[in-house]
């Protein structure tokens, strides 16, 4: 069975000749910097070393800010993109040449950032920072952050058609802010949320492209993402405090993705017995579901990939 049938198995519900696995990591500074034909090499180096199922196709052309806002009416000078925007034609042309490389041999997901990581990429401050300042401008003027909101969205709909369109099978949706404590409730509810979810209403008109829902960061509330349209969910098993039973009860049938820890513990530390075990773990409290072996969000860039192709030994047993 092809990779890509594998994955597509696990989607309808019917049994794959064994269970899919997905893992990713952002690849180092030095080949980001080298531009798109490096960036695609490294995809492809990854694929062929680890053996994954599904190749998730990392966006490192984020909507990043050179100016830092302080006052409340910078959040309207938010650039604004097209679909001729460098950074969309960059990201398009790293989508379509791998895609084009990959043959069909695995199932393709692109990242599309959600909207608080834009926002606060955009914002100039790093995550530390940014939360807090949207936060006081918000309860200060809530209409200058809606403007930068308005725009962010719109950026982000350009991002999410490209993406649609590049021959990808999937998304993958990375969603942030939903931490405990990290934002206004009323922002959340009453702009967050609908917008986000217009967005993945948007790609699940698309029949033929999965979302893949990521619940970035630690302690989320995961029932602030319980209506979001999605396929797969995915989200920091180990530092939550969810057991898989009660996640289950807030997204009922869908597919999870998970398992391993992406910063410590057997995966990133142990030995290729601790990771096997650890795995059959796995299966074990997945048993029932329709699951896809991987980590809470992106592993260490240095991880050994040997450690990953063992996984897909394992799994082939």
């Amino acid at each position: 069975m092809k990779k890509i049938e594998r994955v597509n198995c696990v989607l309808k519900g019917e049994i794959p000749d064994q269970i899919p696995m997905g893992f990713w990591l952002h690849f180092p500074k030095d080949i980001i910097s080298k531009g798109v034909e490096a960036q695609v090499a490294a995809h492809l180096d990854f694929k062929d070393k680890t053996q994954t199922d599904i190749l998730k196709i990392m966006n490192e052309n984020e909507m990043r800010g050179n100016h830092k806002i302080e006052q409340l009416h910078e959040w309207k000078n938010i650039p604004k993109l097209s679909k001729t925007s460098k950074l969309i034609t960059d990201q398009a042309d790293i989508l379509q040449r791998i895609v084009e490389a990959n043959q069909e041999d695995c199932y393709l997901l692109g990242t599309v950032h959600g909207l608080i990581a834009s926002l606060s990429h955009a914002s100039g401050h790093s995550y530390s920072v940014s939360p807090a300042l949207i936060n006081d401008h918000y309860q200060r003027d809530p209409e200058a952050v809606m403007d930068g909101l308005k725009i962010i969205e719109e950026n982000t709909q350009h991002v999410l058609e490209m993406t649609m369109n590049s021959g990808v099978q999937g998304i993958y949706y990375a969603a942030l802010g939903g931490e405990k404590h990290k934002f206004n409730e009323t922002f959340i509810q009453e702009l967050l949320k609908p917008a986000e979810s217009g967005l993945l209403k948007h790609a699940e008109e698309r029949e033929t492209i999965s979302i893949f829902l990521h619940i970035c960061k630690e302690d989320t509330i995961l029932r602030n993402y319980q209506d979001y349209p999605c396929d797969v969910v995915n989200w920091a098993m180990h530092e939550s405090s969810y057991s898989f039973d009660e996640a289950r009860q807030i997204f009922g049938n869908k597919v999870y993705l998970g398992g391993f820890d992406d910063r410590s513990g057997a995966l990133v530390d142990g030995s290729e017995q601790e990771i096997q075990e650890k795995l059959n773990k796995i299966h074990q409290e997945f048993k029932g579901n329709r699951y896809i072996i991987g980590a809470d969000c992106t592993l260490p860039t240095d991880i050994p990939l040997a450690k990953l192709r063992h996984i897909h030994e394992y799994l082939q047993q």
